[in-house]
């Protein structure tokens, strides 16, 4: 490996990490063993259960910072596999789970600053893909949905000290569905699937924001074209994001989508 690149993604599901890769100057394509980034060809692959070989090699061949870009899972972790440097984490990680994602997110980036090396989010690498304050679409959203937002974000707020949820559904300001581990789409289609059984049957906002206090370096609230279809499916009309704090990945495709379905989508702080 040329040890003049010293940026290294790790890389996980989705098309985020491509899309970040592209704003980069040959940056050295990190993935666990068994998942391959879409649309990228990877550098390392590396087991979980040798994570400390892994984060050594980076920094001794020139890495210097280290971007966490898509979704990875918690990984089944094998005992067989352990060499004796990270099995000496392993008590110190199952503490950092107890705190929640945050709490594991923030441990996996102090160990890795452990080895020189500094953990770089997209504000950094890739900052045009978050979203910017005002209305990003062809519509402004009316009173109606600015309120529903408003009422949004007081919800999430009043969930950031338990680390539950980055989004929710409000209509007529009534909540109808918090974000869960099991993410946005399965929120919007529970959302889709029960929407005929009571009033507001049309309308409503999806709030989308990052939790107070999280490391915004890793882990931000990312919409797509896909969470347009998925809102529209829904019966929403608004789409309101925390402005700086959440990617827009394929914005062009995500704007058309939102446009061509009558679907306002705006930012602010």
């Amino acid at each position: 490996m040329m040890t003049d690149r010293t940026t290294a993604l790790i890389a996980g599901a989705g098309g985020l990490p491509a899309a970040v890769a592209a704003r980069l100057e040959n940056p050295v394509i990190c993935a666990l063993s068994g998942l391959a980034p879409e649309g990228l060809e990877t550098d390392l692959t590396f087991h979980f259960e040798r994570l400390a070989p892994f984060l050594r090699s980076l920094s001794g061949q020139g890495v210097q910072r280290v971007g966490l870009v898509g979704a990875i899972a918690r990984p089944k972790l094998d005992p067989a596999l352990f060499d004796r440097e990270t099995a000496a984490l392993v008590p110190a990680l199952m503490a950092a789970l107890q705190g929640g994602d945050d709490g594991a997110l923030r441990w996996f980036i102090e160990l890795i600053e452990s080895y020189d090396m500094t953990v770089a989010g997209l504000t950094e690498l890739a900052p045009d893909l978050l979203a910017g304050e005002g209305v990003l679409g062809a519509r402004a959203p009316t009173p109606a949905e600015e309120a529903d937002a408003a009422r949004g974000r007081a919800i999430l707020q009043a969930l950031d000290a338990v680390d539950v949820a980055q989004g929710c559904v409000v209509a007529s300001g009534l909540c109808l569905a918090v974000e869960s581990i099991y993410g946005t789409d399965a929120m919007l289609g529970d959302v889709a699937r029960h929407r005929p059984e009571r009033e507001p049957q049309k309308g409503g906002v999806f709030t989308k924001r990052a939790k107070a206090g999280q490391d915004l370096r890793v882990d931000l609230p990312t919409i797509g074209p896909d969470t347009v279809t998925a809102a529209q499916a829904a019966g929403l009309t608004g789409i309101a994001l925390e402005a700086g704090k959440v990617v827009l990945f394929d914005r062009p495709a995500l704007i058309a989508a939102a446009d061509a379905a009558g679907i306002a989508v705006w930012a602010s702080s």
